[in-house]
C-alpha cells in the first residue's frame, strides 16, 4: 500500500512531506513507531524509493467510518487533488501529522540491471522524464483500444 506523511498548514490543506524533505527524517520514526503500537506485526512503515509503504495487509473498515472519512475528506480535499483516506493522526511539537493511504495507485517504472539475479533499478529522474510521456501514451492508446492490455 502506498502511503503519504501530510500535515495540515493554516489553510486546513493536507500536504505531503516529501521524501526528502529534513521533515521527514524527523517524523518517519514517530509515525513507523505508532504504526507499530496500532497494528503490531500485521503492518509496518517503510521508507522505500519514491513512496512511503505499508507492508502486511490493511482491512478494509466497515461504512461507518468509510462515511465519516469521506466527510472528513470533503473539508480539505478539493476535486483537482488526490484522494487519500487518513489511515491514523496524531500530534507532534503543535502540528497534527496524518499518515494517508493513497486511492490513486502509484506507478512506479525501472530498468532491468542483472537478468540473471532479474534485479530491477527505479529510472533516474532524467529517464523518467524520457520514458514517462512514452508510456502514459501507450496506456491511453490501449485504453482506447478495447483495454486489451489492463484490467
Amino acid at each position: 500500500n502506498s502511503v503519504a506523511l501530510c500535515y495540515f498548514d493554516e489553510s486546513e490543506q493536507l500536504l505531503p512531506i516529501e521524501l526528502e524533505d529534513e521533515l521527514m527524517d524527523e517524523i518517519f520514526d514517530i509515525a513507523a513507531s505508532i504504526v507499530e503500537d496500532e497494528f503490531g506485526e500485521e503492518l509496518t512503515l517503510e521508507r522505500t524509493p519514491q513512496t512511503l509503504t505499508l507492508v502486511g495487509e490493511l482491512e478494509e473498515d466497515g461504512g461507518d467510518e468509510d462515511e465519516m472519512d469521506e466527510e472528513d475528506d470533503d473539508d480539505f480535499m478539493d476535486d483537482d487533488e488526490e484522494d487519500v483516506e487518513i489511515l491514523l493522526s496524531f500530534e507532534h511539537e503543535g502540528t497534527e501529522y496524518c499518515l494517508v493511504k493513497l486511492l490513486d495507485p502509484v506507478l512506479l517504472v525501472g530498468k532491468a540491471i542483472s537478468e540473471e539475479e532479474q534485479k530491477v533499478m527505479l529510472l533516474t529522474p532524467e529517464e523518467s522524464d524520457e520514458v514517462m510521456p512514452i508510456l502514459e501514451e501507450l496506456f491511453l492508446k490501449y485504453q482506447d483500444e478495447d483495454d486489451s492490455i489492463l484490467p
